[in-house]
């Protein structure tokens, strides 16, 4: 009997990179036949909007498959106001994913090899993606999306966390939703299996089912000058390791942050 659940998760595991594979291709081609025909202030807001549908019915399938369930809490906190940077950890290669299954409309900031990609290149352009290789100018583009009132998404770290670790947060998330003026709205992100992190080779499967947790934490408000501070005061709530709950009274000793109401 076990033999026999292992060899199916093994085929559904494998089964979903193709499920996602073919999504992202049918989408790509979609906005590169019809992407250049529509103006951006209609194509960006569609385009994110396709992807959030497409992630949604990713997710789905994970958790129907049995192999990946995805637990989301708190999000029926989410802030009402527009305009916004969401920040998250990055411990494994979909967490992208878990989050814009959630956010209707989000801009993401994605890396520069992405332009060529031909499972999402002409999608991460025809949504209005920022590439993370543009200094200044993705700080100034960033900040003119959100004072828009659109949803900033980032991963402060830069890049995959290694396992039990946080990497060093890196700063220009805070610039941005200073110089717009910005709510940083947190969430916590972890798995309680290997899957997809930094060390293990996507064809390794994992230990199934790997149950991934989506915690929504505080809401802050607008950061003031002191952006050093501010990074720090968050990297250490992430390194807290607890799950946020609405309510809860502070424990002694643990990170005060200001909260957005």
């Amino acid at each position: 009997m076990r033999l026999t659940l292992r060899a199916y998760q093994i085929a559904a595991y494998y089964a979903s990179f193709a499920v996602f594979a073919l999504m992202a291709l049918a989408l790509n081609c979609l906005c590169m036949l019809f992407g250049s025909f529509v103006k951006p202030a209609v194509r960006e807001p569609l385009t994110q909007r396709l992807v959030h549908r497409a992630f949604m019915i990713f997710v789905r399938w994970l958790s129907l498959a049995g192999i990946v369930p995805v637990r989301y809490e708190g999000f029926e906190r989410w802030p009402k106001s527009r305009g916004l940077v969401v920040a998250a950890n990055h411990p494994g290669l979909v967490d992208v994913g878990w989050l814009l299954a959630r956010l209707p409309e989000a801009v993401c900031v994605t890396k520069p090899d992405v332009r060529q990609n031909p499972l999402y290149g002409a999608t991460a352009r025809c949504a209005g993606y920022l590439y993370s290789d543009r200094g200044l100018q993705l700080l100034r583009s960033a900040a003119e999306k959100i004072a828009r009132g659109q949803t900033l998404l980032v991963f402060p770290e830069g890049t995959r966390s290694r396992e039990g670790t946080l990497n060093p947060l890196k700063p220009g998330f805070v610039a941005v939703a200073r110089i717009a003026r910005a709510p940083i709205q947190l969430v916590r992100i972890t798995c309680d299996s290997a899957l997809l992190t930094k060390e293990r080779p996507w064809w390794v499967v994992p230990h199934l089912p790997a149950t991934v947790t989506v915690a929504l934490g505080p809401c802050l408000e607008p950061p003031g000058r002191d952006t050093d501070g501010v990074v720090d005061r968050i990297e250490a709530w992430f390194e807290q390791g607890e799950t946020p709950v609405a309510a809860r009274p502070p424990r002694t000793g643990s990170v005060q942050l200001p909260v957005h109401t």
